[in-house]
């Protein structure tokens, strides 16, 4: 994938900030232009920014040869994780979607919760191309009614949910630790690791923020949930 818009953005942690500020440094450094600006260097044909935040913004006709550059430099974790999150638990219509992504965080560092990003299209493809599987579990409205009905809530439903990505993946021997955004789900597999905020910390949380909104806009369902006030 190219850089249709010139840009291209990486999220850090205040540990490896460290690192792309040890990189940064070996190019010609420019002049910052607030006061979240850390550093600006000239690399290649693109201008780096590096935010207090851990934001790192690439713009310029090469950004993602750039991107591939400061990822290559850097002390990668080559190890996988399987990131889960949800959305439509909040809604009272439409399908409840929940997304999980194999994937290595390294590579997934465009990627941050969904409720931040603009253009989901171009995050979902980005994701796609930047990790090894995706896995999408829908429950239309009329399916959520049908289990709330039987005397299920939305937290019984996603932990079952899961597990049975837990399950999936232990059974094709991809036995990879499973993080998911938000609060611990009580009947959840004791060795899954529930982070709240997730989807801003984990970059392959935010990738699977990113599948779910991506396939709950592209779902037909518009259904209001009859059982949204029971």
């Amino acid at each position: 994938m190219g850089c249709e818009r010139m840009q291209r953005v990486l999220n850090f942690g205040l540990k490896q900030k460290e690192e792309v500020k040890e990189i940064m440094n070996k190019f010609p450094l420019n002049k910052t232009n607030t006061s979240f600006e850390e550093m600006r260097a000239r690399i290649n044909a693109s201008t780096v920014t590096l935010y207090s935040s851990g934001r790192v913004v690439i713009q310029g006709k090469d950004c993602e040869k750039v991107k591939k550059l400061i990822l290559e430099k850097m002390n990668l974790n080559e190890e996988e994780a399987i990131g889960i999150d949800e959305t439509g638990r909040g809604e009272g219509e439409g399908a409840f979607v929940v997304g999980a992504v194999l994937g290595n965080n390294d590579y997934l560092r465009e990627l941050r919760d969904s409720k931040k990003v603009k253009n989901i299209k171009e995050k979902f493809l980005l994701l796609t191309e930047n990790s090894s599987a995706q896995v999408i579990v829908s429950f239309n409205a009329s399916f959520v009614d049908r289990l709330r009905n039987k005397g299920m809530n939305l937290n019984e439903i996603e932990s079952k949910t899961i597990n049975r990505i837990k399950e999936l993946f232990d059974s094709l021997d991809e036995k990879k630790e499973v993080i998911v955004d938000g609060s611990s789900l009580k009947g959840a597999n004791p060795k899954i690791k529930f982070i709240v905020k997730g989807d801003d910390l984990e970059p392959v949380i935010g990738a699977a923020s990113v599948l779910a909104k991506w396939f709950r806009e592209e779902s037909g369902d518009k259904e209001t949930r009859k059982s949204w006030k029971k």
